[in-house]
């Protein structure tokens, strides 16, 4: 065997470690080589994924995102305007018709959408337009423009005509066109797009009851005259003292709960008097009990008996009601201290006409011009309302039977009726409450499939249709039979399940040619009128399956029954909200509070818990209820279509 020096085998030992290193180092370029091919691959294939993939699907991602937003615009968009509409619906004044308050509905609905934007585009009456229910129905807007659809629905979805009293429902349907920003410029595969949206607004199938106060002091802000009327042998003929000129309130200055004393009747005249701290002269009417004993009694008409044939026949007549049997109280009769056996005696029949100097017979309202009818001082208003001017004859006879005084104005018929219709236009608050309850059941009847009811109450609420005040029925006062008599009305118009009792409800609140318009009478009573109306809407006869169900209450002050005190009364009708409450059944409450004395215990027992109002009948009642005060009667109007407002619905 060769053997090698040792040196040898060293070198050779080298040159092989030399030789595998180089190996390595090549294998390992080559490796690396491949490596970087590799990743050059990838990284060219993550470029082309993220160009061709990923790209297009963000932004397509971001096109569907700005579509969505756009379609989430118009819906709000769409909304509003319906909502708007229905509004205008539950607003519009008595004396339009169906198609103008429709038409208004319609622009209101138009106006609002054009009020708004959506993305980059603010609408306006150039890139909008309104088909307003005229059989059109378009769904292809222009770039940047909107199309709005109106359409009229009765209560079941019906499309109804302009004017249809079955109108009920506004539908919105809204269609907008807009220009995509990457899928029109670097994808051209949808350059446009076009949104849709619709809205049904309107108010519910609805069951509704109005609670009304008739109680007296629903006349208390009137602008009134105490008259004293008397014979003045001076003259020969009637004379007058005014002794009083301001509101009923204010001039009579009772407890901070308001007066029985009424312009209208039953006057309740003896309720002038109230002796109080604020008031040291109580005025004093004429056939009152106060004073006692009161000496001017008699003084408001001559009922002294005189001796058969002791008169001459003008002067016997002018002492008897004219003509005989008269439903006319007092007509045709002189003053009391007329005395027609010797007319210039000053204090005639023993009577001094001015013993008191807060003492009258009359209280009047001075009432304008009506339909050829004048009335041009307090004088001929007086006479007007004692039947005294219906001619002539009467006039003479009233005035003793000779010479008539020169204020007053010429004598007709018609006289008598044109002053009392026009004080029932005129006392406040109960003529403005009789105008917005009509407007407000004329809201609820154009608007919405409605059934209604009438709460009305005083000492008492009504239990019928023909109910009435159950105190006196006594037109002037109870402690004078000479006023005559008469009924006035304190009507329940009851829920039906068959009709909507529109025209009922608004004939008892208006009156017809044999009935009164509603009118002030007795105490206030809350918690017996809720009662009623709760047993209304709870009836299961007379409430509509799935209607909603819904009462308002109206008052001007706070209770005093029952129990006879404010605590006991606000007990008892709190109670009742709190069984509405657990019907579902909301009480709205709207309190006029025209008396500021009143005004802190009238929120507390009417509130909703808002606006620092106490958690009264509104808040108990829950279920949506609302309470709002107003301090004259020129705002009731407003606050009835605000609650007519807050019931409209999306639908």
């Amino acid at each position: 065997m060769r053997r090698y020096p040792i040196s040898y085998c060293k070198s050779e030992t080298r040159a092989n470690s030399s030789f595998d290193a180089k190996h390595q180092l090549a294998q390992a370029y080559q490796r690396r080589g491949r490596r970087s091919a590799r990743g050059v691959s990838t990284i060219a294939l993550v470029l082309v994924i993220a160009f061709f993939v990923v790209l297009p699907l963000a932004l397509i991602g971001f096109e569907i995102g700005r579509i969505t937003l756009a379609q989430t615009e118009l819906k709000n968009v769409t909304d509003a305007a319906a909502l708007a509409g229905t509004a205008a619906l539950a607003s519009s004044p008595q004396n339009m018709t169906y198609a103008q308050i429709q038409d208004l509905a319609m622009q209101v609905a138009n106006q609002t959408f054009q009020q708004n934007s959506i993305l980059e585009t603010n609408f306006n009456n150039s890139n909008v337009t309104c088909n307003a229910n005229n059989g059109v129905v378009d769904t292809h807007p222009a770039l940047y423009h909107a199309i709005l659809n109106i359409q009229l629905l009765d209560q079941s979805g019906n499309p109804q005509t302009t004017g249809s009293p079955s109108a009920t429902t506004i539908r919105v349907s809204s269609y907008y066109t807009a220009k995509t920003i990457f899928a029109s410029a670097i994808l051209p595969i949808m350059p446009e797009a076009t949104v849709s949206a619709f809205s049904d607004g309107g108010l519910p199938k609805l069951d509704i009851i109005l609670c009304y106060d008739l109680s007296g002091s629903m006349d208390d802000q009137t602008d009134c005259k105490f008259v004293r009327r008397f014979w003045n042998p001076a003259v020969n003929y009637v004379d007058y003292t005014i002794i009083e000129n301001k509101k009923i309130y204010d001039a009579t200055l009772p407890p901070n709960t308001g007066t029985g004393l009424n312009c209208l009747r039953p006057q309740n005249l003896s309720y002038a008097a109230y002796p109080s701290p604020s008031n040291q002269s109580p005025k004093i009417f004429s056939e009152g009990a106060f004073p006692s004993p009161n000496s001017i009694s008699g003084l408001r008409g001559n009922q002294v008996t005189y001796p058969a044939g002791s008169l001459p026949p003008p002067l016997a007549a002018a002492l008897v009601k004219y003509p005989a049997g008269s439903v006319v109280p007092e007509q045709g009769w002189p003053p009391g201290n007329f005395d027609p056996t010797n007319p210039s005696l000053l204090h005639g029949n023993g009577l001094n006409p001015h013993a008191y100097s807060n003492g009258f017979t009359d209280m009047i309202v001075q009432v304008p011009d009506v339909g050829g009818f004048t009335f041009p001082n307090i004088e001929t208003c007086l006479e007007a309302s004692r039947g005294n001017m219906e001619s002539v004859a009467i006039l003479k006879q009233s005035q003793g039977g000779g010479a008539v005084n020169p204020a007053l104005a010429t004598p007709k018929i018609g006289y008598y009726d044109a002053y009392w219709s026009q004080v029932q236009k005129i006392a406040d608050p109960i003529a403005a409450s009789r105008t917005a309850a009509s407007e407000f059941f004329y809201i609820m009847n154009v608007s919405s499939n409605g059934h209604f009811g009438l709460s009305t109450f005083a000492d008492l609420a009504g239990t019928t249709a023909n109910g009435t005040w159950s105190g006196t029925t006594l037109n002037i006062d109870s402690n004078y039979g000479g006023g005559g008599t008469g009924v006035f009305p304190v009507p329940l118009i009851p829920l039906d399940q068959g009709q909507s009792n529109y025209t009922q409800v608004t004939d008892a609140i208006n009156g017809t040619s044999t009935t009164p318009p509603l009118g002030p009478t007795g105490r206030t009573n809350i918690a017996h009128s809720l009662q009623v109306a709760l047993a209304e809407l709870t009836d299961a006869n007379k409430f509509r399956p799935g209607a909603k169900r819904a009462l308002v209450l109206f008052t001007d002050g706070v209770p005093n029954q029952p129990g006879g005190t404010l605590a006991l009364a606000s007990d008892a009708a709190l109670a009742q909200a709190d069984y509405a409450r657990s019907k579902g059944i909301p009480i709205y409450t709207i309190g006029l509070s025209q008396n500021p004395d009143v005004k802190p215990a009238e929120d507390l027992l009417l509130g909703d818990g808002k606006n620092r109002t106490g958690q009264g009948i509104a808040y108990k009642s829950g279920n949506g209820a609302i309470y709002i005060s107003v301090q004259t009667s020129s705002q009731l109007r407003q606050a009835f279509q605000t609650i007519a407002r807050s019931l409209v619905v999306l639908q």
